[in-house]
């Protein structure tokens, strides 16, 4: 059976560093592993960010502007039938399926039943909640509370961050869920003895409310072909928006007078969540080719032209080169 994990969570939760952190994990194991990643915009930079820490992947598939619980459902199925399909000398042993943060699991806890797909089997949904997020968006939104109920594991990432909130993330999960199985994590790895994500045991769907999947939020993307000036960059992200939400946003970009650093490299990949922007060194993709230059922005009610603005105007200075 090809075993498929799905991975879950709000936006900014921290999901592709726990995604890494389970594909090494079985890469050092020996089995033959892929991911699927869902973004809400139409360039997926998680996926880049995958591609560029874990290029001996068996297969990576990017899906883009939609929601892999509904729009993009049948593109889910098209991919995993393809590798579950695949020789065997190239099938994945495991499958992990990263959906955008504004997606409902409910609709692909039922992938193994597909008509349309065979020998595969579903693993576990594990859901990320960083500790950092309010404590009343639990009760709030519609949308964590499904993630959260359909969860065979809860991760509440970035405990290192702020200890006590973790553990009331904790609590609070533990009295509204009590028969969950929940773990606090540090820079996406969980402690020693930890539940296997890969054995989970999926609770029933809950009783369907409405599609909330996107609820209202609108995706920003766009590219750049100049340096961005840091500073400016930093400025723009972490002052409150003029008008509506900012829920995500992430990027890879050249940063302004700052040299290639010896891995030959001169992208870097930022994200903000959560109110804190951070900025980590992308290295060369396979190959020897350097990242797209792109951003992308999610929120509610946001003023998009002027976010668009915004953004083009961080530029400085003379092309990239690829």
């Amino acid at each position: 059976m090809l075993d498929v994990l799905l991975v879950t969570g709000p936006l900014g939760s921290g999901k592709t560093t726990v995604v890494n952190r389970l594909l090494r994990e079985e890469l050092g194991r020996g089995r033959k592993v892929a991911v699927l990643i869902n973004e809400f915009g139409s360039v997926s930079v998680d996926g880049v960010l995958v591609d560029a820490e874990r290029p001996e992947l068996a297969g990576i598939a990017n899906l883009v502007n939609g929601c892999a619980c509904c729009s993009l459902k049948a593109d889910v199925v098209k991919v995993l039938a393809e590798w579950a399909g695949a020789p065997p000398e190239t099938r994945p042993d495991r499958v992990v399926l990263e959906t955008t943060g504004l997606a409902d699991p409910t609709d692909l806890v039922d992938l193994e039943t597909d008509p349309a797909l065979g020998g595969i089997r579903l693993a576990g949904c594990l859901t990320v909640v960083s500790a950092l997020t309010p404590l009343h968006h639990l009760e709030q939104r519609a949308l964590l509370r499904r993630q959260a109920a359909l969860a065979s594991l809860v991760y509440v990432s970035k405990a290192d961050l702020d200890p006590s909130l973790a553990v009331a993330w904790e609590s609070q999960i533990r009295a509204a869920y009590p028969g969950h199985a929940i773990v606090q994590t540090r820079l996406g790895v969980a402690p020693a003895g930890s539940p296997d994500p890969w054995e989970g045991l999926l609770p029933e769907a809950p009783a369907s409310t409405g599609r909330v999947s996107f609820a209202g939020a609108r995706a920003l993307t766009v590219a750049w072909d100049r340096p961005l000036d840091p500073e400016a960059l930093e400025a723009l992200f972490l002052r409150p928006p003029a008008r509506g939400e900012v829920l995500r946003a992430k990027g890879v970009c050249v940063f302004a007078q700052w040299p290639p650093r010896n891995d030959g490299s001169d992208r870097w990949a930022f994200q903000l969540a959560d109110g804190r922007l951070e900025v980590a060194p992308l290295p060369l993709l396979p190959g020897g080719t350097p990242a797209p230059c792109a951003g992308v922005v999610i929120g509610l009610d946001l003023d998009m032209p002027a976010w668009r603005a915004d953004l083009l105007g961080l530029q400085r200075g003379s092309l990239v080169t690829d």
